[in-house]
């Protein structure tokens, strides 16, 4: 089913990452970067990443009264929510922000509650941007997500969030899913593919990552849109 995908993912070495330092050069969605390479992580068509058995991180499509509402939440392994995720998507490209309840910066502004309310999230939460995503397709299987995290403001008084490329994400030509993703100086970090007839995804990462933030980049080059359960771990199944 991968044939030169698979090849090339099993070629791939994976390199240390040295973005986030300690964590607090380039902040992390969820606790602190992987502190050692992570072998075998299994993604579920829920979105629930596990290691061992054990969750690792989630992706949360929130329902109410039955129907999904506009927005995704990402849980830790303890089921603690640490961010919210709202995406819009076209046939060719999609975007995807990232907000979490602590600015990034000094005097960051949070985002306009309205837009909030539209997407199922409460008008009186106080959210900032943190990261986005853009996704572009490539091709008729090809895809490529860039996933850039605020750090500061443009200049000028109605400057908006400042963005910095942390992570690419590529979905190579095959009939499945398969994934590398790299930073901008082009060392691989993380790799993903669908095992098979389960349409479990398994996933390999380097030490010093954003787990989550490399889960959800390379998500997003198989479908922009987050809150479509299974969209990486059910490749093939909508």
């Amino acid at each position: 089913m991968g044939g030169k995908a698979s090849k090339v993912l099993a070629e791939t070495t994976l390199v240390k990452c040295n973005t986030h330092g300690d964590g607090s050069k380039f902040p992390v969605i969820c606790a602190t970067p992987t502190d050692e390479p992570i072998e075998g992580l299994n993604g579920d068509k829920e979105n629930c990443y596990k290691l061992g058995g054990k969750d690792v991180v989630s992706f949360k499509v929130i329902t109410q009264l039955g129907i999904k509402l506009k927005h995704t939440r990402i849980l830790d392994s303890e089921g603690k929510n640490r961010a919210y995720i709202i995406s819009k998507s076209g046939l060719a490209r999609g975007e995807t922000i990232i907000l979490k309840k602590l600015p990034n910066y000094e005097g960051q502004e949070p985002v306009d509650p309205e837009m909030l309310h539209k997407n199922g999230i409460d008008r009186d939460l106080k959210l900032y941007n943190f990261a986005k995503i853009e996704s572009k397709k490539t091709g008729l299987s090809t895809c490529v997500a860039k996933y850039s995290i605020v750090v500061g403001k443009e200049s000028g008084e109605d400057g908006k969030d400042e963005y910095k490329l942390l992570y690419v994400a590529e979905k190579l030509s095959s009939m499945g899913f398969h994934c590398i993703v790299r930073t901008p100086g082009g060392d691989a970090v993380a790799t993903a593919d669908q095992t098979g007839a389960t349409c479990d995804t398994n996933v390999n990462v380097a030490e010093g990552v954003d787990l989550a933030a490399v889960l959800l980049t390379a998500k997003k080059t198989y479908h922009g849109d987050a809150t479509t359960a299974g969209a990486l771990a059910g490749a093939g199944v909508v």
